[in-house]
C-alpha cells in the first residue's frame, strides 16, 4: 500500500497549491481581462492652467490612446479625441471606453475641441478678450503624455503642464504720478500672433506661420496686476506691445520680447504724470508658470 499512498498525496499536493493560488487571486483586479476595464485617467494639474493650481468642474479635455509603436492619427487610433469631463473629483467620458490586451501611448490636452483634423498641425487660438474668466481660461492650453501604459482598474495619471506663454503686467507709480492708479485701468498687448499650431504627439507650438497680429485685452488680477495668455513667439522689432488706459489716459508702449513656451514673463510698467515719460521694464523669464 505504501506506493499507492505516496502516488495519491504527490497528486493532491500540487492539486491543492493551484486550488489555493486561484482562491488567493479571484479578487485581484489585475486578473480581469483588459477588455473588462474601462479607461479612466487622473489629471493632474501642479502649478498648472489659468486657475494656476487646480483643474475646475466642468473642464473638459481630449484624450487620444494609441497602440505603442504606432502614430498619433487624428482618426484610426485607440480612441480619438475621446472627450473627458472633470465633476470636481474626476474625470468620465460620455461613454464608457475599454482598454486591450498590450502596451499604449496616451495624449490628452485641454481645453478640448470638437474636432481634430490635424494631430501635428493642430490649429489653436488665445482668446483677443482675456478680461473675463472665460475668455483667459479658454486660452490657457495644457497638454500631457505617458508612453507604455498598460491597462489596469486604476486610472492613469497624467502630468499637464503649459504649452504657452504668461505675461504678467505690473503697474507701478513713478515719482511724478499724482494720486493713485485708477480703478478703471485697462492692459491690452498688440502685435503679438494670437494663432497657433499644435503638434499633439509632443505638447510642441509655434506660432500660426501666416497669422495675423492682434491686440489682447489682459485680465485684472488686482488694481495694479493683469495677465494674458500668449502664444509662444518673439517679438524682435521696436513696435507697440503694450498699452495701458487709466483714468481717461492711454499709455502706449514699445518693446521686444520673446514669450517663451511654458513661461511666465513680467512686464513693469511705471506709469508718469506725462504720457510719453511712461517706462516699460520686461522682467526674464520665470522657470514656473507663477501665481
Amino acid at each position: 500500500m505504501k506506493p499507492y499512498i505516496n502516488i495519491k498525496l504527490s497528486l493532491l499536493v500540487p492539486v491543492l497549491g493551484s486550488l489555493l493560488f486561484s482562491c488567493a487571486n479571484s479578487d485581484d483586479p489585475q486578473a480581469e481581462p483588459a477588455k473588462n476595464l474601462p479607461m479612466m485617467f487622473d489629471c493632474r494639474l501642479g502649478d498648472t492652467r489659468a486657475t494656476d493650481n487646480a483643474f475646475e468642474a466642468g473642464d473638459k479635455t481630449g484624450v487620444f490612446v494609441v497602440k505603442t509603436g504606432e502614430n498619433l492619427q487624428p482618426a484610426g487610433n485607440v480612441i480619438n479625441n475621446e472627450l473627458f469631463t472633470f465633476d470636481g473629483s474626476a474625470w468620465a467620458s460620455s461613454r464608457t471606453v475599454y482598454w486591450d490586451e498590450g502596451t499604449f501611448d496616451v495624449y490628452a490636452y485641454y481645453p478640448h475641441v470638437a474636432t481634430v483634423s490635424d494631430t501635428e498641425d493642430f490649429s489653436f487660438s488665445v482668446a483677443e478678450d482675456q478680461s473675463n474668466h472665460a475668455g483667459y481660461t479658454a486660452s490657457d492650453l495644457v497638454w500631457a503624455s505617458k508612453n507604455g501604459v498598460v491597462a489596469s482598474a486604476d486610472p492613469v495619471a497624467l502630468q499637464f503642464s503649459h504649452r504657452m506663454s504668461k505675461a504678467v503686467v505690473k503697474l507701478e507709480k513713478g515719482e511724478n504720478y499724482e494720486g493713485e492708479i485708477p480703478a478703471d485701468a485697462e492692459v491690452y498687448l498688440h502685435s503679438t500672433v494670437t494663432e497657433a499650431s499644435v503638434d499633439l504627439s509632443t505638447g510642441d507650438v509655434s506660432k500660426a506661420l501666416y497669422g495675423a497680429t492682434a491686440t489682447i485685452k489682459a485680465c485684472k488680477k488686482s488694481a495694479t496686476e493683469f495677465e494674458a495668455i500668449v502664444v509662444p513667439q518673439n517679438i524682435e522689432s521696436r513696435r507697440p506691445l503694450v498699452e495701458v488706459v487709466a483714468g481717461g489716459v492711454s499709455y502706449l508702449m514699445e518693446g521686444k520680447i520673446s514669450f517663451r513656451q511654458g513661461y511666465c514673463h513680467t512686464l513693469v510698467v511705471t506709469l508718469s504724470k506725462n504720457p510719453e515719460q511712461t517706462k516699460i521694464e520686461i522682467g526674464g523669464s520665470i522657470g514656473g508658470w507663477g501665481n
